[in-house]
């Protein structure tokens, strides 16, 4: 049941006294020898042709539905035929029935059961484990719930402590018992992680009767060799219905104790499994923190067993490999880690989340034609075959099969996608107040406060709006009041958003598709693309060179006698390819703009919030302070909220006469939502993540850009990087591959798209939490993507 070691008990049954038992009930001379147990006293008996037997007398409080349920279990496993393994036998004494009752010396009801004994060697007392051992368990496992499937007793539904579809109440009820606190956050954290990791998910977990204690003193070995066999499966008193990976997870949970390679057993066991009985996405998606609950559950057991009986030094030991394989788990992620066990058992099979079942095909096929006909038909679609995505988990996104994709360009669900701090800062708040910004409230006061914070000091004023698009087109109103003028210098292939005003400052737009070309008050400057543009390199030169066209705008502005509003640029380049701007540009640019009366606008939308790692900010990276900064997208992790930060001297310029009022800007739950991004990005320092993750991967990109000459160009900051695919030396923009490569990418469970020009850029903006492991992951699928397509 536990995972504390077993220990042999002071019984009033002495083994004299037990012959006479078997004697007398089941007609057996025999030798008697004491084994451990836990609850049940146990009895090794030999007779004379040594022939042995295991007589198990019951824990005066056993249920006897329980015990009824282990003997129909076994004798349904024996009519199932569930080779080539060896379970114990039901005996039935004298009279001719499977439990015999006795009565203790203190008058209690006990029952007595004889089984056949099992023969071989115990796994936790081989020495020589390896993966071969592994592979075999999880194939016993798989095999083992396929033949219980059409098992099921009433005494099945009890509810018990060491059943996993429990845990979360049982780890809430006892983790307080634990005395150390760094242990106790560490069972809190499992907590945490099954709320988020397991809860969603119990609806879609197939449910049935397991043996729910394949621990390592219940299976058995053909022998102490290498290369033995699995060949046994005894106890099966911990049976219980749950759900069916528990007995996955129990049994993995067990098979790490004592090993610093937690996940190639994990990963060995699993694999097997599922090759027997195929594992759904949930199941996997859950697999890893029900294994950590598993071990929480116990350590928190083992607190309360230490309370009732504290001279027991077992109970301190071997409560200890228990917390040792905690620490381990804890040092993985587990969401990438379960993608990481997604891949391995679907790897076989086609990973098109479109399968062979007409249903889901169906389903698909009902979205698009209903999306035809009811929306826009602007409103484009992902991916030849589109996703239809369902949840969202940290730095993934889960499908209608609760398939996992690596997403890599939602720069959006800034935290993560769902992140539990976020997600629950929301509710608490919508659950009490959401008014506008006519009444008094703190949380505007707290979360302007932690914005600004973040900013330079004289960037002390905030406007709080509705999307990114809505604070473009309200710092074009702070320039107008502040400068009387419209007159705005804009970077060439820029987006600033799709309302009237954004578009009409957008190159993106005007000059694209459909567009309409500049206004007459709009001047478009060149780009500066320091790979592909008339001046290469970051140096300070080139970033001067670049700087020449705004200045040469400028002094066009002033020949003709209109005064300057302003410059808007996106600290980083995002539609035009993921550009970096070369050193000293924005200095020489700000310089000319403020000489010349105009203010500087810094569009933060997609590049804020610690994506470039080094700062909070994009704009920092250019040792500059704008006049206006707009910000969008991540700030609300997905909630519509937006926001202007300004002087105080350009706020007090906007104070007209006119009133600015926005509904929905500022409202308490968006304020305490972008609260809760602010904390997140500090308490879990994602910044730094961003940094080190990012350089990794731009580490990585180097070694293949050596390898595949379509890699034209790397660049970026933090986790805000492009990769640019040429044809050959000339530039050519390698644009039908990378759409290719985009396909390929989802096919491996990655999603990616692509900007630039020639939309021959990857653009990389993942959720912050994205780690070195998923580095790999899309590194390992690059390569493999990019050999394709060179082919």
């Amino acid at each position: 049941m536990a995972m504390e070691a077993l220990q042999t008990k002071v019984v009033e049954y002495s083994p004299n006294s037990v012959k006479l038992l078997a004697q007398k009930h089941f007609k057996i001379a025999v030798e008697v020898k004491v084994l451990p147990g836990y609850d049940d006293l146990n009895f090794l008996l030999s007779d004379s042709a040594g022939k042995r037997f295991i007589l198990k007398i019951a824990n005066a409080d056993e249920s006897l539905a329980e015990l009824d349920m282990q003997n129909a279990a076994m004798n349904y496993l024996d009519q199932q035929n569930f080779q080539p393994y060896q379970l114990p036998k039901v005996i039935k004494n004298q009279s001719g029935h499977e439990i015999t009752p006795l009565q203790d010396k203190h008058g209690r009801p006990r029952q007595m059961r004889l089984l056949s004994y099992v023969a071989g060697t115990f796994y936790s007392e081989h020495k020589l484990l390896n993966t071969h051992h592994h592979q075999q368990l999880g194939v016993l496992l798989a095999k083992l719930d396929l033949s219980l499937q059409g098992f099921s007793h009433r005494a099945a539904s009890r509810h018990f402590d060491w059943d996993l579809k429990h845990a979360e109440s049982v780890i809430r009820a006892k983790v307080d018992l634990i005395s150390e606190q760094s242990r106790r956050k560490q069972v809190l954290t499992i907590l945490s992680l099954f709320e988020q990791q397991v809860s969603p998910f119990k609806a879609e977990l197939p449910q049935g009767v397991i043996h729910n204690d394949v621990n390592d003193y219940n299976l058995l070995l053909s022998s102490a060799d290498e290369d033995a066999e699995v060949v046994g499966l005894i106890d099966f008193g911990d049976m219980v219905h749950s759900y069916q990976v528990n007995e996955l997870a129990i049994a993995c949970a067990y098979a790490i104790l004592g090993t610093d390679t937690p996940l190639k057993i994990i990963k060995a066991i699993t694999l097997s499994y599922h090759q027997y009985r195929p594992l759904n996405g949930a199941e996997i998606w859950v697999l890893l923190p029900l294994i950590a609950a598993r071990l929480a559950v116990s350590v928190c057991n083992s607190a309360e067993a230490i309370l009732a009986e504290p001279d027991n030094d077992y109970l301190m030991v071997s409560a200890k490999p228990a917390w040792a394989a905690i620490a381990t788990l804890l040092k993985l992620d587990a969401k990438s880690t379960s993608f990481e066990l997604q891949r391995l058992c679907f790897s076989s099979k086609s990973p098109s989340p479109i399968t062979a079942d007409n249903t889901q095909f169906e389903r698909h096929q009902d979205i698009v034609s209903q999306r035809e006909q009811r929306l826009f038909k602007t409103l484009s679609v992902s991916y030849q075959q589109p996703l239809i995505i369902e949840r969202g988990q940290g730095q993934f996104l889960l499908d209608e099969n609760n398939i996992a994709y690596l997403d890599m360009v939602n720069n959006v669900c800034h935290v993560g996608h769902c992140h539990p701090a976020v997600v629950a800062a929301g509710q608490t708040q919508m659950a009490k107040l959401n008014t506008n910004t006519r009444y008094l409230n703190d949380n505007i006061i707290q979360y302007s406060q932690a914005l600004l914070k973040t900013f330079p000091e004289s960037l002390s004023v905030v406007m709080f709006v509705n999307s990114g698009s809505e604070a473009n087109e309200l710092a074009m109103r702070l320039m107008r009041c502040k400068t009387q003028s419209d007159e705005l210098l804009v970077v060439d292939g820029a987006y600033h958003g799709n309302t009237n005003k954004a578009i009409e400052i957008s190159p993106y737009k005007f000059n694209g598709p459909g567009g309409e070309g500049a206004g007459a008050h709009i001047h478009v400057v060149p780009m500066p693309d320091p790979y592909r543009g008339e001046h290469k390199g970051m140096s300070v030169t080139t970033g001067l060179a670049y700087a020449r066209p705004v200045e040469q705008a400028i002094a066009q502005l002033q020949q003709s006698g209109k005064p300057l509003g302003g410059y808007i640029c996106e600290s980083l380049q995002g539609v035009g390819g993921n550009l970096i701007m070369p050193n000293g540009y924005l200095k020489a640019v700000y310089s000319a703009v403020r000489k010349a009366g105009g203010i500087c606008i810094a569009d933060e939308v997609q590049v804020g919030f610690g994506r470039v790692g080094t700062h909070w900010w994009a704009f920092e990276t250019q040792d500059v302070v704008p006049d206006i900064v707009t910000l969008g997208k991540p700030i609300g992790n997905g909630h519509p909220m937006a926001a202007v930060v300004t002087t105080k001297e350009i706020a007090d310029a906007f104070v007209t006469g006119m009133e600015y009022f926005n509904t929905f800007g500022g409202n308490p739950v968006s304020c305490a939502i972008g609260k809760a991004v602010l904390n997140a990005i500090d308490d879990e320092n994602m910044m730094q993540n961003a940094q080190h993750t990012g350089d990794y991967m731009q580490r990585c990109l180097e070694i293949l850009k050596q390898q595949f000459d379509i890699i034209g160009d790397i660049r970026g900051l933090g986790l805000f990087i492009g990769v640019e695919l040429v044809e050959d030396e000339q530039l050519t923009p390698a644009t039908e591959k990378a759409k290719l490569l985009v396909e390929w990418f989802k096919s491996r469970h990655i999603l990616l798209s692509l900007d630039g020009p020639f939309s021959n850029v990857l653009k990389i903006k993942p959720p912050m939490v994205f780690n070195q492991g998923n580095v790999d992951y899309f590194i390992e699928q690059l390569t493999q993507g990019l050999s394709q397509i060179s082919k």
